[in-house]
């Protein structure tokens, strides 16, 4: 038999390094290059809830929507709740996120009524044994008083007004009523309390809410990124805010980027503060009492 066909070992050794090796090598080389790494996103929703942090709160999450490479969402919390109608439509924003990516609410100080409530549209919610949850209820602040304009013509006789105070108060308690649905419908058989007491508007600490079911566990915050990254089955990640992504311009222009971007400091003072000048109308928000 003749053995000059058989090739030979260097041969067999080239054709094993340009056929196996070097291609697995390149790929191991491109493939963090040409693939990002998993992402969890920290959205911060911090003092009221109103216009323009509601506005804030939802470009966020549609820019999670886009992209690719954001698996979870950490919503952290430091909020007094808002204004009924905003505190609502970011509930209902998580619930339908949920649809696509998980979703964990870690509160920092403060989740309280409005705060809470979007917490309680999350997958999971976690926080501190002394962070502040809970004062579930309603603030209505009365249209004003009913007068007569000889000059004002309206077809009906609180056209011009909107009702009476009577109504007014009806329907913060149908608020209410709204709000303590929406929790027992979000905490499902994890709720260990009946709704008429939380419906007195008490405020918790975490240890107190996590007896009660209104949240799931005592974590830090890196901790319930940890959860998010769990639940998007995650085991590599990176974390990064998502306001500058969002929001470049107002994070600093393109000189900052989501890697560089520092997130404000807390106010305590603001978080605290009793709001001023708030228009008519319904507020799920936590009032500090007067000393």
């Amino acid at each position: 038999m003749n053995n000059d066909s058989q090739p030979s070992p260097l041969r067999l050794l080239l054709l094993f390094l340009l056929f196996f090796v070097v291609p697995a090598g390149a790929g191991l080389y491109l493939a963090p290059r040409l693939v990002a790494t998993p992402k969890v996103g920290i959205i911060r929703l911090n003092y009221d809830i109103d216009d323009v942090s509601a506005f804030e709160f939802r470009e966020q999450m549609a820019y999670v929507r886009e992209a690719r490479d954001v698996a979870a969402v950490v919503v952290i919390l430091n909020s007094p709740g808002g204004a009924a109608t905003f505190s609502e439509e970011l509930y209902l924003n998580i619930l339908h996120a949920r649809r696509s990516f998980p979703v964990v609410a870690s509160v920092d100080v403060l989740a309280a009524s409005g705060a809470y409530y979007v917490a309680a549209g999350a997958n999971e919610i976690y926080a501190k044994p002394t962070s502040y949850i809970g004062s579930i209820g309603v603030i209505g602040l009365l249209p004003g008083p009913i007068y007569i304009d000889d000059r004002l013509v309206t077809t009906g006789p609180f056209k011009a007004f909107g009702g009476t105070e009577d109504a007014a108060i009806r329907q913060a308690e149908r608020s209410k009523f709204a709000f303590l649905e929406a929790i027992r419908a979000a905490r499902g058989e994890a709720l260990d309390v009946d709704l008429d007491v939380l419906a007195r508007g008490e405020i918790y600490d975490g240890l107190q809410a996590l007896e009660m079911g209104l949240i799931d566990g005592i974590l830090s915050t890196d901790e319930a990124i940890a959860r998010a990254a769990e639940l998007a089955g995650l085991a590599d990640y990176e974390t990064v805010e998502l306001y500058p992504l969002a929001f470049p311009e107002d994070a600093g222009g393109p000189a900052t980027t989501a890697t560089t971007y520092q997130a404000p400091q807390l106010d305590f003072n603001r978080l605290w503060e009793a709001p001023t000048g708030a228009a008519p109308g319904h507020y799920f928000r936590y009032v500090v009492p007067s000393q």
